[in-house]
């Protein structure tokens, strides 16, 4: 393994663990602002019936199911907890009137997962945001973190860069215009800068450890898809 490859594979990760997630919460706070929400907190109130059965396929109170890839139990708790109250309606399972957003909570709290999740899920009534990217950035992010080896040849890196950073500078569009511009400005940064041979092994256990946590995540998925089919 060369000092090349590896710099090149930690470039990408930090890419996606440090740039993308900056410009993609802006997106999201964007979103809510331009659709009269005071806070992200007051966005994750009013909305948390959207937001719960992203994270759960079974029905609530409403009788309803969700029909896309949920959310991971360790996102939600990030944005929400329980609180003492019953359901109004007196649904006796889980549902979503027994969550608040967290008080403050804001789009800091979110990794370049739950951004990516949140955009796909709920921000796609934002007229003109590309989801193709969103997707684009979600894939390379995945082959990153799963990938059998900390390197990267010269062919794939650019590959991968040049996807990422199309991607990002366009959904920076849908944000305010210092956006952009700080986005491109990390950027360009982070291709010039040197990297220091310390930096792999944090880079890669940062990695790793995402990777344990979204393995033991699906796991709870699937127990979760085979109780609603039992």
């Amino acid at each position: 393994m060369s000092y090349a490859d590896e710099a090149r594979y930690g470039r990408i990760s930090l890419f996606l663990l440090n740039v993308c997630p900056f410009t993609l919460r802006h997106v999201i706070n964007d979103y809510h602002n331009k659709h009269g929400y005071t806070s992200l907190q007051d966005f994750l109130d009013k909305n948390k019936h959207d937001l719960y059965h992203i994270l759960n396929r079974r029905c609530c109170c409403r009788l309803i199911q969700s029909r896309v890839t949920p959310m991971n139990r360790s996102q939600w708790d990030l944005l929400f907890i329980k609180n003492s109250s019953s359901c109004r309606t007196g649904y006796t399972g889980d549902c979503p009137c027994q969550y608040d957003a967290k008080p403050g909570v804001t789009s800091d709290v979110m990794d370049i997962t739950l951004c990516c999740l949140f955009i796909k899920n709920i921000c796609y009534r934002h007229a003109g945001i590309n989801m193709s990217h969103v997707d684009t950035i979600r894939t390379i992010r995945n082959h990153i973190i799963h990938a059998d080896s900390a390197q990267l040849d010269v062919l794939t890196y650019n590959g991968y860069w040049n996807q990422v950073k199309t991607a990002l500078l366009d959904l920076a569009n849908h944000a305010p215009s210092t956006v952009h511009t700080d986005t491109l400005s990390m950027i360009q940064d982070l291709e010039t800068r040197t990297m220091n041979a310390g930096e792999f092994g944090e880079i890669r256990k940062v990695l790793l450890d995402q990777k344990r946590m979204e393995e033991v995540e699906e796991v709870c998925v699937l127990i979760n898809i085979l109780y609603i089919c039992s």
